[in-house]
């Protein structure tokens, strides 16, 4: 067995981050576990983060990306972002805390090597062919406990909603409505995940698909659609149909949603419609005053209470540009509806980019 190189040069090694030295250190010890010579190298290639040394004594460059979590859905995201950096001799690799199933899958057809940290090491490239268990090199990050809880996925969802500007713990507080040591704690969570860095950035796209795991709404089918010109509905239901995007109410999501903001769906005209309501206190009487639908396909439409309450404040007024009278719920929202579907709705992210103002995160 080769020991770990532990004396670097010292310049690469002081540019790199810690995640990524500990990336590269990873693989190290994976390769070593296989009794396969690894070391940290710098020279004029800044994309080379490691060699493997071949037994004819040749070597192969290796471009390390670092991620918490690596799932079919987030691949496409995941690539697009790194493989502006790779360079055409090099072996682009990923060392990530999970690697899910189908994620390996996407990664082995996209020709890109990979280290599940939870002890799985392959690397392909000119005369090097890797594919072998390895000793777990980390403890699983707590990344379900970071989103448990409302206080987690209501900050996760706020970053996302502007994954460029960085937003502090007061300011995360008070347009949450959270005391500030809840959410010092959640964005301590969260950073321990790697799924938000250290300037408090989220990490695109492993923060949204971890929380498209958590985006559980409660939902219940109903037999007609309210009117938004009945004074009663208005009131009852709290439609919020005057001044859409500074005031609370209901907001359209899902299939018909992405169809108005230009997602690559097909729809038939006579889709139901999928909402949002501001609580569960809404939906009750929506039900009472609608009535429920007898089974699922007879449904008008289907209302959801919004996990956090972002999703019904911070509404888009679509009228003028997408000929949608009903207020629209974010993009970010419709996405992570969308990304419920493991089959049309997550194929449908994997085209839909929702243009300017929006970021896509997904």
């Amino acid at each position: 067995m080769f020991g770990i190189d532990r004396t670097p040069n010292t310049l690469h090694h002081s540019i790199m981050g810690r995640q990524d030295r500990d990336a590269v250190e990873a693989l190290i010890a994976g390769a070593h576990s296989l009794g396969i010579e690894a070391r940290l190298v710098a020279g004029a290639n800044p994309n080379v983060d490691a060699i493997v040394v071949l037994p004819s004594g040749e070597t192969v460059a290796v471009e390390i990306q670092s991620a918490s979590l690596v799932t079919a859905d987030s691949v496409p995201g995941q690539l697009r972002r790194w493989s502006k950096t790779a360079g055409n001799d090099v072996v682009p690799l990923v060392v990530a805390n999970r690697i899910t199933a189908d994620g390996r899958v996407r990664l082995n057809r996209a020709g890109w090597s990979w280290l599940d940290l939870r002890g799985h090491l392959r690397i392909v490239g000119p005369g090097l062919l890797v594919d072998a268990d390895v000793p777990a090199l980390s403890k699983p990050r707590p990344a379900a406990h970071a989103l448990s809880g409302r206080v987690g996925i209501g900050l996760a969802a706020l970053l996302l909603l502007d994954p460029t500007t960085r937003i502090g713990v007061r300011a995360a507080a008070t347009m949450l409505a959270r005391a500030p040591s809840s959410i010092s704690g959640a964005f301590a969570a969260l950073r321990a995940a790697d799924l938000v860095h250290a300037n408090h950035l989220p990490a695109v796209p492993e923060l949204f698909w971890e929380l498209a795991e958590h985006w559980k709404p409660a939902s219940e089918d109903v037999a007609s659609i309210p009117e938004p010109g009945n004074g009663r509905d208005n009131s009852v239901l709290r439609l919020g149909l005057d001044d859409v995007e500074s005031t609370v109410g209901w907001a359209l999501t899902d299939t018909v949603a992405a169809v108005a903001y230009g997602a690559p769906v097909s729809m038939r005209a006579d889709h139901p419609p999928d909402f949002y309501v501001p609580d569960q206190g809404v939906l009750r009487r929506a039900v009472h005053l609608l009535g429920p639908a007898a089974t699922p396909t007879a449904r008008a439409c289907r209302i959801r209470v919004a996990p956090v309450p972002l999703v019904c404040a911070r509404r888009i007024d679509g009228a003028a540009w997408a000929n949608e009278a009903w207020p629209l719920a974010n993009p970010l929202f419709v996405a992570l509806d969308l990304a419920q579907d493991p089959g049309r709705g997550r194929e449908i992210l994997d085209h839909w980019e929702p243009g300017k103002p929006w970021t896509r995160v997904w």
